[in-house]
């Protein structure tokens, strides 16, 4: 008797096994639509896990489309199932390049910061401003540090108040939180990085379409460059 081939059992990773349990939770009705989660704290105990794993499943959940992430709010359950066709996790399969992935970036990026330039409102000034100041602190972990970075660009996005251009957003979004968690480390890139954001952060909030896309282009492009470089010296 003839038998297929046998596939490799995949393991998985600690947040995905809690991103799936997560997902089975939500999808019971154990938390329904509109519920906000328990503190990332809480939720770390609970499970067992560290907060940066924690933080990661709950980044995972949100990608596939059933949770939503409200800066300074919390967590919220949006869908008991997820999205599809799930762009995420065909990219997270690994079928893209590094240089694809980067265009794909940029144009969302870049537009997404013109756009918010033309519709920024003083509220949404402060929560940029806001983010900037905690990126500074010298204490911040590299983890810490990149969960702000992904807020940042998150909400540029929202202020565009266009809800594709922030679904597009948070279906590539674990991809360069998984990069970005590579290169964080290396010499300068913070200092990189905030000089980036900063050019950003003033053009949006002055209003100033044009040089709010032109340094997103700028910052986006220095991420890619390190993320590139620290591939091929692995």
């Amino acid at each position: 008797m003839s038998h297929g081939k046998i596939e490799p059992v995949r393991r998985l990773k600690v947040a995905d096994s809690v991103a799936e349990q997560l997902e089975l939770m939500i999808g019971r009705g154990d938390f329904a639509p509109g519920d906000k989660l328990p503190p990332e704290r809480v939720l770390a105990e609970q499970f067992g896990i560290g907060r940066s794993s924690m933080r990661e499943a709950i980044r995972i959940v949100e990608a596939n489309g059933m949770l939503r992430t409200d800066h300074g709010i919390g967590v919220f359950v949006v869908s008991r199932a997820r999205r599809t066709p799930d762009l995420s996790q065909l990219l997270i399969l690994g079928e893209h390049t590094v240089p694809e992935l980067f265009e794909a970036r940029i144009t969302l990026e870049r537009d997404a910061a013109g756009f918010a330039a033309q519709r920024v409102v003083p509220d949404d000034a402060t929560v940029l401003h806001d983010i900037i100041t905690a990126m500074a602190d010298p204490d911040l972990s590299d983890e810490g540090f990149v969960a702000l970075d992904t807020d940042l660009h998150r909400t540029i996005t929202k202020i565009t108040r266009n809800p594709i251009l922030l679904t597009l957003h948070s279906s590539i979004e674990p991809l360069f939180v998984d990069y970005s968690l590579q290169v964080i480390g290396l010499p300068g890139r913070r200092e990189t990085a905030d000089i980036g954001h900063r050019a950003i952060v003033d053009a949006v909030t002055g209003k100033r379409a044009r040089e709010a896309r032109t340094a997103a282009v700028k910052h986006i492009r220095d991420v890619e460059r390190d993320i590139i470089a620290n591939l091929t010296d692995v």
